[in-house]
């Protein structure tokens, strides 16, 4: 009997199993009561976006914002470098750290990320350098390095390791928040220096970046030399900087002088 049971299941089976190879990944997802319309909406969207991938909804006043009600507060680490220290300097960095550990009643999350290095700022430096520099032999070195510091930085070879702290605070309205995570970032701020740690609370443009990093690995574009350019500006102001003859008809319509300045909306 068992033998002729399952004789009997097996070409149902085979359509089942057959009949699920068929569907489409989503098709399994979608419930039998679910609207044809929310099944199309899930459809065409595309892939998840930043609130839905880390349930952030602002980065403001160098607080993270996230869903119901949480906040972060990134702090960078720049520790000393350990392997030069004695061993006597070393057992002390050792227990001061220990005591940061057990001395902290909240909790927090740490970070480590590597990046490629960004020559960029010493060579808008060294730019500057060079246009006031008169020696000949020292603009000729000054030459010399801008190009070492751009083959360095196009090549990407060199990996630097940042570390960072993150404080959280939750369940509670924001303008309390941000009082109890500026203090829990003083907090282990004040710890980790005794351990020569240098702790900095990020700044929002500093949060963005290291988010835009962490989605975009291998890249050197910084959303805050965007914002820094104006790319979020709605309005360029100024005498006769943007759409002379709009302007001009403007102050025939409206009477102004020719000398009062105007914001031309930019798009």
């Amino acid at each position: 009997m068992l033998a002729i049971a399952v004789a009997a299941s097996v070409p149902f089976l085979l359509r089942m199993a057959d009949r699920r190879a068929e569907q489409g990944p989503w098709q399994k997802n979608n419930k039998p009561g679910q609207p044809a319309r929310e099944r199309e909406t899930r459809r065409k969207k595309g892939g998840p976006s930043l609130r839905d991938l880390w349930e952030i909804k602002d980065v403001r006043d160098g607080v993270l914002h996230l869903t119901r009600s949480r906040y972060r507060m990134i702090l960078r680490l720049a520790p000393v470098n350990f392997d030069l220290l004695s061993e006597g300097e070393q057992q002390v960095i050792e227990n001061a750290l220990m005591a940061t550990c057990q001395g902290i009643d909240f909790p927090v999350q740490f970070l480590c990320t590597t990046e490629g290095i960004d020559t960029r700022t010493p060579q808008a430096e060294l730019y500057n350098s060079i246009a006031r520099e008169t020696s000949g032999v020292r603009r000729a070195y000054a030459d010399v390095l801008l190009s070492y510091l751009e083959t360095l930085m196009s090549q990407r070879a060199i990996l630097v390791k940042r570390s960072y702290a993150i404080v959280g605070c939750e369940g509670m309205p924001y303008a309390k928040a941000r009082g109890v995570l500026e203090h829990r970032a003083a907090v282990l701020a004040g710890s980790l220096s005794r351990a020569k740690v240098t702790a900095t609370a990020l700044s929002s443009e500093e949060i963005v970046d290291l988010l835009h990093h962490m989605l975009n690995r291998g890249g050197y574009a910084h959303p805050s030399d965007y914002i820094e350019a104006g790319v979020l500006d709605l309005c360029l102001t100024g005498k006769g900087v943007l759409a002379n003859n709009i302007q001009e008809e403007t102050r025939k319509e409206t009477g102004e002088e020719p000398g009062e300045t105007r914001a031309v909306l930019a798009g």
